[in-house]
């Protein structure tokens, strides 16, 4: 039998690591100090390292102010000054979303989830089918709350990505999702990893990936804030190979610390459209989804770099 291919390029080489933000933050002292600290820190304090750190990096990360308010620019066609308001509160909002992450590693942070009964019904929904499904999301919320949401489902994620280019880090997340029962796939070959995400579904996981940073090998172009913006293909490829759902789902946080979720509507492969046309059409649907959340969430939208940058998004679609 001829096997086929998930990726739309040839080859089966593995993917190009990447570093995506402008800063240098996502390192071993700075993930450290938060991996440790929010563990054992009352809060009060985590929030005072919060203001403090977040102050200093508003006042020095020019580069990283000066893209995120051109994302805000464009994305909500606000001013200049309401597109540095934002910047500011989103510097803030990341400090807390991050803190929590690293709370999760003790046992006395149960975060309140404000959205049991909806998440109950969508994801009993996607249960009731005995397989697995695509979870996919944005760069928007906290993603790492999707792990504990699916969790109190009696679900378990499987998360789809690239280790973080600094080992340590690395190894801080992967020991915070073995606290959350959370499995790692690693993306190798574009076979290799289609093969174990299959395997993944077929044993009822909630396969979770991020899709709005793509690469060339894997992009697909879809209007997003009313530009052309690149997002990954392979979800939509794998829910054809895997004969699954894409589930859209984001998850936010609301002011007084608890967190509520947010669903978009399931979406099958259609068998009748080529395999790019049904990307097209499948990642228009998630970006659809993922821009209404940002629009409503614009201070939880954590791209700390320019987003669209030429040639990929120089035109209206």
């Amino acid at each position: 039998m001829r096997k086929r291919r998930v990726s739309g390029t040839p080859g089966a080489a593995p993917r190009a690591r990447r570093k995506w933000v402008s800063h240098g933050l996502s390192n071993r002292i700075v993930y450290g100090g938060l991996h440790y600290g929010a563990r054992w820190l009352p809060l009060p304090v985590l929030n005072a390292i919060n203001l403090a750190g977040n102050t200093l990096a508003i006042a020095f990360l020019r580069k990283t102010k000066a893209g995120i308010r051109e994302n805000f620019r464009l994305a909500l066609e606000v001013s200049e000054f309401e597109a540095a308001r934002l910047t500011r509160r989103l510097f803030f909002e990341y400090g807390k979303a991050t803190i929590d992450t690293w709370r999760l590693r003790s046992e006395a942070f149960v975060p309140r989830i404000e959205t049991f009964e909806t998440d109950h019904e969508v994801l009993s929904r996607q249960t009731a089918k005995g397989r697995g499904f695509l979870l996919v999301t944005g760069h928007v919320g906290n993603w790492e709350m999707g792990a504990v949401t699916l969790r109190r489902h009696n679900l378990t994620t499987a998360v789809v990505g690239q280790p973080e280019l600094d080992p340590d880090v690395q190894e801080m997340r992967l020991k915070l999702r073995e606290r959350l029962g959370v499995e790692s796939i690693d993306i190798g070959s574009s076979m290799a990893t289609a093969f174990k995400v299959r395997a993944a579904v077929e044993r009822g996981r909630a396969v979770a990936l991020l899709v709005d940073r793509a690469y060339p090998e894997d992009r697909v172009f879809v209007p997003f804030f009313g530009r052309k913006t690149s997002f990954l293909k392979s979800p939509a490829l794998l829910a054809r190979f895997c004969g699954c759902d894409i589930l859209p789902g984001f998850f936010l946080r609301a002011p007084d610390g608890s967190y509520f979720n947010l669903w978009g509507e399931p979406i099958e492969a259609d068998p009748s459209l080529s395999p790019e046309e049904d990307a097209a059409r499948i990642m228009s649907r998630v970006a659809a989804d993922l821009e209404a959340v940002v629009r409503a969430n614009p201070t939880q939208w954590f791209n700390f770099y320019r987003f669209w940058t030429e040639p990929e998004a120089p035109l209206k679609m």
